[in-house]
């Protein structure tokens, strides 16, 4: 099914990049400034990190889920700037909330080492996009701060508002991106209860009785948070908390008599057996099918004798010829509210329309009508942590595909997700837990991954060199399996001139000078097409003119890359999204008068378990002048994307090796 997440929106709380800010009197949110200690005034040196440019005196949240009907979260942040660095770094803040969340009543103010202070006025506060690490766009509520200079202390309050009402679900950071001398949440359970919650990456912090129905969590002295690239995702590195709660869930209603399940996250094999029968509706409503259903089954697979070519003509049917309203930017959210109502499959097939999550089930109907084994299938998103079903939460996993066992093995189908092809998962469903929900049966096992020859990145560039080292021609890129999954599904409701402007940015990100033209995108919402991108380029001084020698870099698509890896030391594993190839095939036409001085071409490179290869070939066409280089790469061989910390040094020398043959240069000398 349509990937729709069971747990509640992301809170604010997990996702500030910079300071997100919380804390609060013993009960309640403050409704002045608390005062500014002269010790705080009087603060020279960070306490919780050595050298930090800023650090939080306190950041606390309060978080009252006592009403039944209201979720009350207020935050307050206090941060003292001590560099020159923290000036120019922390002269905006922002607090980033995804959909479904609003930042109310914030207000702000900077305290000045004498003691005097400056509010923030409603003029400096704004709304803005941001992309986080690894390519997260989110809202931001955002504020300038007046007069910011080393030594000042900025602290600011707000409220959090999500649509979404109640406490279970939400993550609690105890890391932030910034050292913070006390961390502390405060929280009143709903109806008096001792809380329930579970610990991530760290040991020793619990919820303690306090005052007023609050329990408090408190950590002191926290260093900050800092990213790494190619790191994996937040969840399963951050230290946080997972504010949980014991329940029992209804799973079937009759007049005599009514079905339950207790589930407890203190026994794995029980909870999620309690969770598959909550989930075990799905199955049924998807297996009930009926005559119509099997006579377009029967309809779309005429001719096909094995099961493999009947589901990929299912899969095909209902990709593409119902309509799928998830994906169909011309509906707006309230046009989505109002679309007819849905009691059974046969709506869909009747109307030949649905969401995303009822085009899965139809291909698991129709499969299932001819007689194979069906279930629906619920995983967790890679994308945000590491799951293994010994995680006793419902919320880390959603319905996100159909089983359908061919031959002895059970393999997941996702048509509603509107771009991906026949066999093939998205990459955050992809080599992770998957749980096996049927009417009466429940199995776990592991999804696969793709290989790095289905995901590719085609590039050819043809190119001539003036003798004043600049590089201009037509380029074309082709990309492929999860690779054009991505771009599609971040990019199918866009405008084409916002397309074109956003591939603008990229390529200036890499190469500043360009000056980029003619640019067409095509077979955007084709997936049965490669994402063809082309463009015109122009790049002055791309090779350095020194006397009567220009040097040149003929691998085109990796100019101005940097190195991935540049630390020397490493904390966290090393964890790439998924395989994927690339091959390059560029001509430059070189300027007249030159000709090749030092051309040697690098030796290929690779490591001796074939996780990774690449080889450059350079060869001249002496008849036209032209210099030509074949570049074939690939990264993730034998499923390998996950390495520990501990081999690092040996990864980071492999790719080091990559950027230096990429890097290659060569001498052009005139004649």
């Amino acid at each position: 099914m349509f990937k729709t997440s069971l747990a509640k929106p992301f809170s604010v709380l997990w996702l500030f990049c910079a300071f997100a800010a919380l804390s609060f009197t013993t009960f309640g949110q403050d409704k002045t400034w608390r005062p500014v200690t002269p010790e705080e005034l009087q603060l020279e040196s960070p306490v919780a990190e050595k050298d930090a440019d800023a650090e939080a005196l306190f950041w606390d949240v309060w978080i009252d889920d006592s009403s039944r009907n209201d979720l009350s979260m207020r935050h307050y942040v206090r941060v003292k700037v001590f560099t020159e660095r923290g000036r120019e770094k922390y002269s905006k803040f922002d607090i980033p909330y995804l959909r479904g969340t609003k930042i109310k009543d914030l207000t702000a103010r900077v305290v000045r080492a004498d003691g005097t202070s400056v509010e923030v006025t409603e003029k400096d506060i704004f709304d803005r996009e941001i992309v986080k690490v690894g390519g997260l766009k989110l809202k931001a509520k955002s504020f300038a701060v007046p007069n910011i200079e080393p030594g000042v202390i900025v602290e600011y309050r707000y409220r959090e508002s999500i649509d979404d009402n109640g406490a279970a679900g939400m993550r609690l950071a105890l890391q932030r991106d910034v050292p913070v001398q006390s961390l502390t949440y405060y929280y009143k359970p709903y109806n008096k209860r001792e809380p329930n919650y579970q610990p991530y990456n760290l040991t020793g912090v619990k919820f303690e009785k306090h005052e007023n129905g609050y329990w408090i969590a408190k950590r002191t002295n926290v260093p900050s948070f800092k990213d790494e690239p190619r790191m994996p995702p937040e969840d399963s590195v951050r230290p946080w908390i997972l504010l949980t709660s014991s329940g029992m869930a209804l799973t079937d209603v009759s007049a005599f008599s009514i079905s339950f399940v207790v589930k407890d996250p203190s026994n794995p094999r029980t909870y999620w057996a309690a969770v598959a029968a909550q989930n075990a509706r799905w199955a049924e409503f998807m297996l009930k099918g009926g005559k119509d259903i099997a006579k377009a089954a029967l309809e779309v697979t005429a001719g096909e004798t094995s099961d493999e070519g009947k589901l990929r003509k299912i899969y095909d049917f209902v990709q593409n010829e119902i309509r799928n309203t998830t994906f169909d930017p011309t509906l707006t959210d309230e046009e989505r509210r109002k679309l007819p109502k849905i009691s059974s499959l046969n709506d869909v097939l009747k109307r030949k329309m649905g969401s995303a999550a009822y085009i899965d089930m139809l291909f698991g109907s129709m499969a299932a009508s001819l007689g194979m084994d069906v279930t629906v299938a619920l995983t967790s998103d890679r994308s945000k942590m590491f799951f293994n079903p010994n995680m006793t939460n419902e919320n880390f996993i959603h319905l996100a595909a159909v089983a359908v066992r061919v031959g002895t093995e059970p393999r997941l189908f996702n048509p509603g997700l509107k771009f991906l092809p026949y066999g093939m998962l998205a990459w955050y469903e992809e080599d992770t837990w998957a749980l096996l929900v049927g009417e009466k049966t429940i199995q776990w096992i592991e999804t696969p991954l793709t290989q790095h020859d289905r995901t590719r990145v085609k590039r050819s560039g043809r190119f001539t060199l003036s003798d004043d080292g600049t590089l201009e021609g037509d380029v074309t890129e082709e990309l492929t399996g999860q690779m054009a999954l991505s771009y599609r599904l971040d990019k199918y409701d866009e405008s084409p001139s916002k397309l074109e402007e956003d591939l603008k940015e990229d390529l200036k990100r890499r190469v500043s000078t360009a000056e980029v033209s003619g640019i067409t995108i095509e077979n955007v919402t084709d997936h049965s097409k490669p994402i063809i991108q082309r463009y015109r380029i122009r790049i002055p001084s791309y090779a350095q003119k020194t006397g009567k020698r220009l040097f040149l870099q003929p691998s085109f698509f990796e100019y101005g890359n940097n190195p991935v890896f540049s630390s020397s030391t490493r904390k966290y594993d090393v964890y790439f999204r998924y395989p994927w190839s690339e091959h390059d095939d560029v001509q430059i036409t070189l300027p007249k008068g030159f000709e090749l001085d030092n051309a040697d071409a690098p030796s290929p490179l690779s490591d001796p378990g074939k996780i990774g290869l690449l080889d450059v070939k350079l060869s001249l066409d002496r008849a036209n002048n032209k210099l030509l280089l074949d570049r074939k790469f690939y990264f993730g061989g034998n499923s390998k994307i996950l390495f520990p910390a501990k081999s690092y040094q040996p990864l980071k020398n492999l790719w080091d090796g990559f950027h230096k043959i990429d890097s290659h240069t060569i001498s052009l000398k005139s004649n």
